[in-house]
């Protein structure tokens, strides 16, 4: 029994020293995030992403390489929490509207991925193990519609990676999460990609009628999903 007791008293300390391990490692990794944030703000990036001129003219220098670093750039800008266009629009003016629309959604995807896996390994164990009861429902409404509810959350924040954030700490599949994100960043991308600068200021200009495009969009895509459910085999 003594011999029983001392096994598991070592266990349970070996399980602590492990969460502890996984907890400190999360930490550093936020910290580390947070850091090259502040660095890229303090050595002017921002004001480098903002200046569409000096954007256009370094994808231009980029030569053959531009792709690959335009889709780098995506996943680079990820955590500053920077719309989509600062990236976009001036890509218009060094490629062809087929080839914005597909490295933006290829430089988008992998960008909401990595949002998307890194809320989930740092906060999803946490937010489980405190959401309250109330919330738990919700939750698991979001989680069997996960699809449709990605979707229509793309479809009005767009490339914004609090919206990665938000479904990484839910119950939302992987799979619902890429499908979903690629259909809900496609109208946008594609109006960026085609009317440029135009499409970003109809935008901002005329907010509810963007509003009204995504919301009849949503809920027409909506209806097409519910209609699937019902044509579906019962049992």
């Amino acid at each position: 029994a003594t011999g029983r007791t001392s096994n598991d008293a070592t266990a349970s300390a070996g399980g602590a020293a492990f969460v502890n391990r996984q907890v400190a490692v999360k930490a550093a990794v936020l910290v580390g995030v947070g850091c090259a944030v502040v660095v890229v703000f303090l050595a002017g990036g921002f004001d480098v992403l903002r200046d569409s001129d000096r954007v256009e003219e370094f994808l231009t220098d980029s030569g053959p390489w531009g792709p690959i670093v335009y889709v780098l750039a995506f996943v680079a800008v990820q955590p500053l929490s920077l719309p989509g266009a600062v990236l976009i629009i001036p890509a218009t003016f060094v490629w062809s509207w087929w080839e914005v629309a597909l490295y933006s959604l290829i430089g988008g995807m992998l960008a909401s991925t990595a949002g998307f896996a890194l809320s989930r390994w740092i906060a999803r164990d946490w937010i489980e193990q405190r959401l309250p009861d109330r919330l738990r429902p919700w939750e698991q409404r979001l989680a069997d519609h996960g699809l449709v509810a990605t979707i229509g959350l793309r479809l009005v924040t767009g490339y914004a990676p609090a919206a990665d954030w938000l479904l990484g700490v839910s119950r939302v599949s992987v799979s619902a999460f890429l499908i979903g994100t690629a259909i809900g960043l496609a109208p946008s991308t594609l109006a960026m990609a085609i009317w440029g600068d135009d499409a970003a200021r109809g935008i901002i200009d005329e907010p509810l009628v963007a509003l009204a495009v995504v919301a009849g969009v949503s809920v027409v895509g909506y209806v097409l999903y519910r209609l699937r459910q019902r044509s579906l085999p019962q049992g």
